[in-house]
């Protein structure tokens, strides 16, 4: 960045005079002076000013930097690629000691462990190598031996199985050992927690663009912005087939009768299949639908006309909206096929889907039809 190239030595000192610029500067107070070697400030006026205190936490591997931390920071945040557990019990002694030698209680440093391995039936040689439970063990062994307060994840390949195991399995039970250990009470079991889309598109956030008189438009520029509305509509006959498709399912779930039947057995089936090729299509079409719109016509419209910058990037806003909605949907079809009472949760998901797509579309017609037209743009 043309910045002048540090020494080691010199970095740590820089550093240490930042910690002191950064928290100067977030405290109210009289104009700040500060004679450094590496940052200067000559009556700066301090803020803007946090809303809550903002802890400067510093990922710490050899000895200086670990002292300036134990001197200065409110966290340390290592990582076991870089120090496995042995060595970052070494590494915690040091910041200990240097903690209390600048007068600090060592305790009142956060410390947040970087973390990452293989959830395996077996366990293996290295760390967090195994079943959850040897995870949970070997994580409880270093909130006591080194004083970790918390642990990130680094998941793996099979990034949503590692997750889950470490929410659902591993994380509660080392709250539960560490506050046996303790004797604390037990941790209040919490909600599982559900991963869930932005809610309800915020329409009355939404912004408008003047719009210009229709009569004055060309017969060939109506057309082209009717393209829009018959894209549109395309993609609403296909949600009241997957509607339809649901409810088709739910029928037959709810002869129970009929389920008795091996033949009937199997047309149920079928229609979980059919529902879910329904929703696969839907959810590829939808997605090359939007991908088209965020790489080709959203850059189109701004490149003639700069103005409708604020409705683009709401526009775009809403296809992430979407976009998590058409993942939920997705999981639903596929818990169907195992669990056939996964219905309501398809069902709900579908209608989800098609008020907040419904709602998209009529406001994205509303603002881009004119000035598509307009403006000649081809889609």
């Amino acid at each position: 960045m043309g910045g002048r190239r540090l020494s080691p030595g010199e970095s740590i000192e820089a550093l240490a005079e930042a910690v002191t610029v950064l928290r100067a500067l977030w405290t109210p107070g009289d104009p700040v002076v500060f004679e450094g070697n590496h940052h200067r400030l000559a009556g700066a006026a301090p803020g803007p000013f946090p809303a809550h205190p903002i802890g400067i936490w510093i990922g710490a591997i050899k000895r200086r930097m670990l002292e300036l931390t134990g001197r200065m920071g409110d966290g340390w945040l290592p990582s076991s690629f870089y120090s496995p557990p042995g060595a970052v019990a070494r590494q915690a002694k040091v910041l200990d000691a240097a903690a209390e030698d600048a007068g600090r209680d060592p305790a009142g440093i956060r410390r947040i462990y970087n973390v990452g391995g293989t959830f395996s039936p077996l366990p293996g040689r290295g760390f967090l190598d195994g079943p959850a439970a040897l995870w949970a063990e070997q994580l409880t062994e270093l909130v006591f031996e080194v004083g970790m307060t918390g642990f990130v994840l680094a998941p793996g390949e099979d990034a949503e199985r590692d997750l889950r195991t470490f929410a659902e399995e591993v994380a509660p039970a080392v709250r539960e050992a560490v506050a046996k250990e303790r004797g604390e009470p037990e941790p209040v079991a919490e909600r599982p927690v559900t991963l869930t889309p932005l809610d309800d598109l915020d329409e009355t956030g939404r912004p408008h663009a003047p719009k210009q008189d229709p009569a004055a438009l060309t017969p060939e520029q109506l057309r082209l912005g009717r393209h829009l509305v018959q894209v549109h509509d395309g993609y609403r006959q296909e949600l009241r087939q997957v509607q339809d498709a649901v409810e088709q399912v739910a029928a037959g779930h709810a002869d129970t009768g009929a389920l008795r039947s091996a033949i009937n057995r199997l047309s149920v089936r079928q229609n979980h299949w059919t529902l879910g090729t329904f929703c696969a299509t839907f959810n590829r079409l939808l997605t090359v639908h939007h991908t088209i719109e965020d790489e080709s016509m959203f850059p189109a419209v701004l490149e003639r006309d700069s103005t409708l910058a604020p409705v683009v990037k709401k526009l775009e806003q809403e296809h992430e909206v979407i976009a998590e909605l058409l993942d939920r949907l997705d999981a639903a079809c596929v818990a169907l096929l195992a669990d056939q009472a996964a219905i309501e949760q398809v069902r709900a998901e579908v209608d989800r889907l098609v008020r907040v797509l419904s709602s998209h579309f009529a406001y994205e017609e509303e603002e881009l039809v004119e000035p598509i037209a307009r403006l000649g743009i081809r889609i």
